[in-house]
């Protein structure tokens, strides 16, 4: 793949005139490279070394991810209140379920809708939701949403250059760190709430249960 691009690179540089063809084969390229980068994340995924647990300070770390994203896609953003507290966590892995998460909200959303991003401490831990105003997802999509290669729309996830790797990396991340990920559809309206064990909220209204803030998010 690497002397694929270089040599493709090389030939744009050399050409005199515009190749329309040569940027066609660079974003497929560009396509392959994520596919196989994200495969092999997935392969590493029961390796005892996936996750490498830091104290990562999640109010700051949440809003960094929220702003790259909002300069991304017009959207509609919103970042909701957030959770002050340290979560034990692998950074990398936090921030590429994140990033697969919101990928996913823009993927599936037009220009100006709603996508928020906010996170609650619960009493095991904290759970953060990305909500978007989009399409929504079927009932029968639902079941397999986490599995691998699994689409909620195939055309237009094919459109977008998706294969359906997002999620299920998702579910492999929240996994190691002994959480999960759950997805609650109302209408067009779609929140996935990633919840992760191992934090110390430094806010003085104590948490409240998991179990009632999935119920009622």
């Amino acid at each position: 793949m690497t002397i694929a691009r270089g040599h493709l690179e090389v030939l744009r540089r050399t050409n005199g005139k515009p190749a329309p063809e040569i940027h066609v084969a660079l974003d497929e390229l560009g396509r392959i490279e994520q596919i196989l980068e994200r495969l092999l994340l997935l392969a590493k995924a029961d390796q005892p070394d996936f996750v490498v647990l830091e104290k990562v300070d999640i109010e700051p770390f949440v809003e960094d991810v929220f702003m790259r994203w909002s300069e991304v896609a017009p959207r509609a953003w919103r970042l909701g209140r957030l959770a002050p507290g340290r979560l034990s966590a692998d950074p990398d892995g936090l921030r590429c379920a994140l990033d697969a998460l919101l990928e996913n909200a823009v993927k599936y959303t037009e220009a100006g809708d709603l996508i928020e991003v906010r996170s609650r401490a619960t009493d095991r831990g904290v759970l953060i939701e990305i909500e978007d105003g989009g399409c929504g997802i079927s009932e029968d999509a639902l079941a397999h949403i986490w599995d691998r290669f699994a689409r909620a729309d195939a055309a237009r996830t094919r459109a977008h250059g998706g294969v359906g790797l997002g999620l299920a990396i998702v579910d492999a991340i929240s996994k190691a760190h002994g959480g999960g990920c759950t997805v609650r559809v109302d209408g067009e309206t779609t929140t996935f709430a990633l919840f992760l064990p191992g934090f110390r909220t430094s806010a003085a209204v104590p948490p409240a249960p998991i179990a009632e803030l999935l119920r009622n998010s």
